[in-house]
């Protein structure tokens, strides 16, 4: 069996603008369609959104288009004020706009973003710090306290969630019941954030070039696919007529569902000790090991497990990882197949010039908190190593 477990650095490497910031970046732009006054021009709205926006042509085109051909009606309220009511030629752009027309999460995150790291793992951390502040918050009202019990740094984060969803202090933080409640809205704000994610991804990501294929993922021979992205990049671009297995692991885009069908997962990872984890269950929605049970994506990954342990034949099974961070967040994943000795694993890692280890030394260090030093000095020295780093091809 030969494996290829991808990340998102596999569709960076093949420029395709899937990162956290690009997509907060068109929502951003997108949304001004939709909010610029119906007596701007184009050009107002190229100018001040798009000539200095590093994008790829195709998909500026696509919000050129849309403003050009916007249909824009008043209605007028009994003040003399007047609501705009925008559409589009394009349905796609038109249905994400209702999820981030008011969203609280993407307020707060275009808020944020420029603090933050440059992986999805640090937008899923970010999360993890709104989910947490508001566990401390709803504990302090649980035993009779109130938000002066919380922490000052948690405190701010509350503040900030609440300015970007435009609520008062009373009706999100005034109670044990006005914090579940308002937990229970953030859960759906995330929702139309991921089912916004989906459509990005499928419509207007999914249908750009990919102008060239990877020297290293075009050379090898495979049979199954580990994706941890929601894209189909690898479908497209290598797939030949061998028949190949996906495993789509936290979901896979399809511009066709909807908010209410969509498997996509992004959520955070359980924080709680073993005590906890299992008792303390209200915010239970946001983590990735629920939304995946609940969303059924797929798992077939144990099926391919159990294959290789099951193997007694001794032919060695290859894992190729490209594009991943190695990150602990994945650790159940990733720790069954690169600690199994059935198991090859050639991770390759990104690189700007012949001499930059950066990257390598960030995946040794996280494999280091996946496995602990001596199991990963064993798997990587000697005549029984499994584990081999391969710098990605310069072109």
């Amino acid at each position: 069996m030969n494996i290829l477990l991808i990340g998102n650095g596999f569709d960076l490497a093949h420029k395709l603008p899937t990162t956290y910031k690009d997509f907060l970046e068109f929502c951003e732009k997108a949304r001004r369609i939709y909010t610029f006054d119906d007596l701007a021009t184009l050009d107002e709205y190229i100018e001040m959104n798009l000539l200095e926006w590093e994008m790829r042509e195709p998909i500026k085109e696509i919000l050129r288009t849309a403003f050009a051909k916007r249909k824009c009606n008043r209605n007028y309220n009994e003040n003399g004020t007047y609501d705009l009511k925008v559409e589009t030629s394009n349905t796609a752009l038109d249905e994400m706009y209702t999820h981030i027309k008011d969203n609280v999460w993407l307020n707060y995150f275009l808020n944020r973003y420029k603090k933050m790291g440059q992986n999805w793992i640090d937008f899923e951390s970010e999360i993890s710090r709104v989910i947490q502040a508001l566990e401390d918050a709803r504990y302090q009202f649980e035993c009779g306290g109130s938000l002066a019990g919380v922490e000052q740094n948690k405190v701010k984060i509350l503040l900030a969630v609440l300015k970007a969803s435009e609520t008062t202090m009373k009706k999100a933080y005034g109670s044990l019941d006005e914090i579940d409640y308002f937990t229970g809205y953030l859960n759906k704000e995330l929702e139309r954030l991921i089912r916004a994610l989906e459509i990005y991804i499928a419509e207007f990501v999914g249908k750009l070039d990919v102008l060239y294929k990877n020297l290293d993922i075009e050379s090898l021979t495979l049979d199954h696919v580990l994706s941890f992205n929601y894209s189909d990049t690898y479908k497209r671009v290598y797939e030949n007529e061998k028949k190949m297995e996906y495993n789509y692991i936290h979901g896979e885009a399809d511009i066709n569902k909807n908010i209410l069908t969509s498997n996509l997962v992004l959520g955070i990872d359980e924080y709680l000790d073993d005590d906890r984890k299992d008792k303390e269950l209200e915010f239970l929605t946001f983590k990735k090991f629920y939304q995946r049970i609940y969303k059924s994506t797929e798992n077939n990954y144990l099926n391919w497990m159990t294959e290789i342990r099951k193997d007694k034949s001794y032919r060695i099974h290859n894992l190729y990882i490209f594009g991943h961070s190695l990150d602990v967040t994945d650790k159940d994943i990733l720790k069954m197949f690169i600690c199994n000795d059935n198991v090859q694993t050639k991770i390759f890692y990104y690189r700007e010039n012949e001499d930059d280890k950066r990257v390598l030394g960030k995946l040794i260090k996280n494999l280091i908190l996946m496995m602990g030093q001596d199991e990963l000095i064993r798997r990587t020295g000697g005549v029984n190593k499994t584990i081999e780093f391969i710098p990605q091809t310069i072109e």
